[in-house]
This record gives structure tokens, C-alpha cells and sequence, in this order.
């Protein structure tokens, strides 16, 4: 009678242990199968300040959207001081603007699909084989 006390005791633990167990499990993996990963969303609208031009790939995946976004930069000759900023579309053109010393020195409008690095590049004067595209497209001084 003893061995049969101890025998019920130990499959009533057993059955505690698995129920309990399983109710842990299945609703412990519920809660993380709930929880979704999700990103702020890109504010399409707000200009992005991306300082310096140590890190350029701020400015170049907006840039590459024709989201708003800012760069700094300074000249060979470590004065001039350089901003490029992309104001967004307008009229269906991305609408990009350069400052030399903190005043407006050329102001564009982009077709789609023509907003580059290669196509500020040549802005400067470096040859992109997109002169055509500059002349087209920008304006020298503000307007």
C-alpha cells in the first residue's frame, strides 16, 4: 500500500509537471509570436541635418529618394565652406541646392531618375558625362 501512495504521488507530479509545463510553453511563445519587429517610420517631409560629410551615406540614401537631407562640406582649400542640400520634389523634380559660403550658388530641378552623386559631381565641375543634364536642369545663384 505504501509503494502504491508513493506511485500516485509520483504520477501526479509527473502530470502537474507536464500540464503545467506545456501551458508555459504555449503561452509563453504566444506573447514573442505577437511581438512584431517594426522600424520608425522614414518622415518623408522632415529635413535631415547630416553634419559633416565623414559619413556620406546619410545624405546619399536620402539623397537617393529625393527625401530632404543636408550636407556640409569644405573646400580643397579648407575654407570655403559647402552645403549641399536636397529640398525634395517639386513639380515632379527633385529640387537640389548649393551653397558656397551661405550663399545660394546654384539651384536645380532633377528629373527623376537623374539625381546622383555622379550628377552633384559634375555640378563641380568633375566630369560625369552629365554636363548636358546640369545645364538643362540648373541655374546659377538663386532664384
Amino acid at each position: 500500500m505504501k509503494n502504491s501512495k508513493i506511485f500516485y504521488i509520483i504520477i501526479a507530479v509527473l502530470v502537474i509537471v507536464i500540464v503545467g509545463g506545456g501551458l508555459l510553453f504555449f503561452f509563453g511563445n504566444k506573447g514573442g509570436q505577437e511581438k512584431k519587429e517594426t522600424k520608425a517610420p522614414v518622415d518623408e517631409q522632415k529635413m535631415v541635418a547630416c553634419g559633416q560629410a565623414k559619413d556620406p551615406s546619410c545624405f546619399m540614401n536620402r539623397m537617393n529618394g529625393c527625401l530632404p537631407v543636408t550636407i556640409k562640406m569644405v573646400g580643397s582649400d579648407n575654407k570655403t565652406e559647402i552645403d549641399l542640400t536636397i529640398l525634395g520634389i517639386e513639380n515632379e523634380k527633385c529640387h537640389f541646392q548649393r551653397k558656397i559660403n551661405s550663399v545660394v550658388d546654384l539651384n536645380c530641378y532633377f528629373p527623376k531618375g537623374t539625381m546622383n552623386w555622379d550628377t552633384i559631381d559634375q555640378t563641380f565641375g568633375n566630369d560625369k558625362g552629365l554636363q548636358k543634364v546640369v545645364d538643362d536642369n540648373c541655374k546659377i545663384g538663386g532664384w
